[in-house]
């Protein structure tokens, strides 16, 4: 990685700790401990502009530092951020077409990876944090889990989309793929 990607990761990190920190809100009735946070748009920005590893490492930045609060929490915020921005970011770089086309194409397979990873692990993780059964977190899937993470990867997708493009069209670098 250059150093001037070095710095943006850096920066979008922090941008997406601070982001993380201060805009949380639920967004699925019923399921007030899913909240919403912008944090994934800063990921997948430097995903899209720099690569999938680029996007992840913020992403894993970003956790590393909310570890000590919730560590549950932020491990399931790791594995579907990640997986998100991997995909997206991944689909994106490989994709021909205008960017604003490939972006919706690529947060379309980064959503439905993300929502699918979070089923099973969301059985482990509200077992661990909650103390939930099996039977109250399948219960959650339909109304709550899975629409959570549909929605929130949707809001963060257009975040990500209203911030990159410009930035696309001006020619920033992007990864040497």
């Amino acid at each position: 990685m250059k150093t001037q990607q070095l710095a943006v990761v850096g920066m979008l990190a922090a941008v997406a700790y601070l982001l993380m920190s201060v805009v949380k809100f639920p967004i699925i009735p019923g399921a007030p401990f899913l909240r919403y946070d912008p944090s994934d748009a800063a990921g997948l920005i430097a995903g899209v502009l720099y690569g999938p590893a680029a996007g992840v490492a913020v992403v894993a930045i970003k956790d590393l530092l909310f570890l000590a609060r919730n560590p549950y929490g932020i491990l399931a915020d790791f594995l579907a951020a990640a997986t998100f921005v991997g995909v997206t970011s991944w689909v994106y770089l490989r994709r021909s077409g205008t960017p604003p086309s490939r972006l919706l194409s690529a947060a379309t397979a980064g959503i439905a990876a993300r929502v699918l990873l979070m089923i099973p692990v969301n059985f482990i993780i509200l077992r661990l944090q909650f103390g939930m059964s099996p039977e109250r977190v399948a219960g959650l899937l339909l109304p709550a889990i899975v629409p959570f993470n549909a929605l929130k990867s949707i809001m963060n997708a257009a975040l990500a989309f209203v911030i990159a493009m410009p930035l696309v069209r001006r020619g920033i670098p992007r990864a040497a793929l």
